[in-house]
């Protein structure tokens, strides 16, 4: 009976020994779950930046898109005149901020005459330090001297480029000496500069991690 007992306490000994107690398989299991923590975290900000690179690719494609048809429409003004209530008729007239003239290639279908007055506007976005480049255009057949460009509908304004820091014009006008070079300039005023300008220059910047982009229309227009 002695030798029978001792058999079962031996017995019970190496199974205990053997095998794991409560608190190792707690610990275990609470080792096992960080490692599933880290492992998930690691493949949810995987995730989000693979997001985050594809959408700023589409971006960036988006706005250079816009930026060459913007080119385009630059590149074919027209001498043909804008008249303005009150205002010396003009060609072209444009700030750091605004640009008016007209336009051979429109960037809307369904113009009549194949030539469309264009406007383009910036404005402050919802963000702050955040800029929009919004967007008018109408077939000449239609141009009214009267038109108010401040007072224009909600469904006339196209929104182009938005959230940007940074988005301007700039122009290009001749030296009038032959020994000067072409300088680049903030405003293109009708009162003292003559016609058009050599080129006009869009100038955009995202942030400021990232360089500006330059897109240079060059103008070669014809009178109409």
């Amino acid at each position: 009976m002695n030798d029978l007992n001792l058999e079962y306490s031996a017995l019970r000994q190496h199974s205990i020994s053997s095998g794991f107690t409560l608190l190792e398989l707690l610990i275990s299991l609470t080792i096992l779950g960080l490692i599933m923590v880290m492992v998930f975290g690691s493949l949810r900000i995987g995730v989000r930046a693979w997001e985050k690179g594809e959408k700023d690719v589409e971006i960036h494609q988006r706005q250079r898109i816009v930026l060459d048809l913007i080119k385009r429409q630059i590149a074919s003004v027209c001498l043909r005149e804008i008249e303005r209530e009150n205002q010396e008729p003009f060609y072209l007239k444009g700030d750091k901020e605004s640009m008016e003239f007209i336009s051979r290639i429109p960037m809307v279908p369904g113009s009549r005459s194949g030539m469309v007055f264009v406007r383009y506007m910036l404005k402050e976005g919802d963000e702050e330090d955040r800029m929009r480049l919004l967007f008018h255009e109408k077939d000449v057949v239609f141009l009214d001297e009267e038109m108010d460009m401040e007072d224009l509908d909600e469904d006339e304004i196209f929104e182009l480029i938005s959230g940007v820091q940074e988005i301007r014009f700039e122009y290009l006008k001749g030296a009038e000496d032959e020994n000067e070079d072409p300088e680049w300039q903030d405003a293109w005023d009708p009162e003292t500069d003559e016609d058009l300008p050599l080129a006009v220059r869009i100038i955009l910047r995202e942030d400021d991690k990232t360089a500006p982009i330059h897109v240079i229309a060059r103008i070669e227009s014809k009178a109409v």
